[in-house]
């Protein structure tokens, strides 16, 4: 991703708001991840430093890892995370569906 480092609290917003999507979630992230250069790259990367909150649920850690792999990789750019954001606030504001 372009410019990690400047994008560091859209990045967590990101995390943070897929979590409380898919799990109902509102858990802090603090800790469980830094922000660090690849030794053979150089390029800045997100390596994980889960704590027990995160290894205790092996979903979430599974969630929260496929997540951080797909901004490493480059395939998650900041226009997208912005775009999923922007979708997951409007999922937040609309009512709850009913079924039955």
């Amino acid at each position: 991703m372009e410019n990690m480092l400047k994008n560091m609290d859209l990045i967590h917003r990101y995390l943070s708001f897929s979590i409380a999507d898919q799990f109902c979630l509102d858990i802090n992230l603090e800790g469980e991840y830094i922000f660090t250069q690849n030794i053979v790259s150089k390029k800045t990367i997100i390596a994980t430093t889960y704590t027990h909150k995160i290894l205790s649920c092996p979903e979430l850690k599974i969630f929260l890892s496929a997540l951080i792999a797909e901004i490493n990789s480059g395939k998650c750019t900041v226009d997208l995370i912005r775009e999923r954001i922007r979708h997951l606030g409007e999922l937040r504001q609309q009512p709850a569906r009913r079924i039955g």
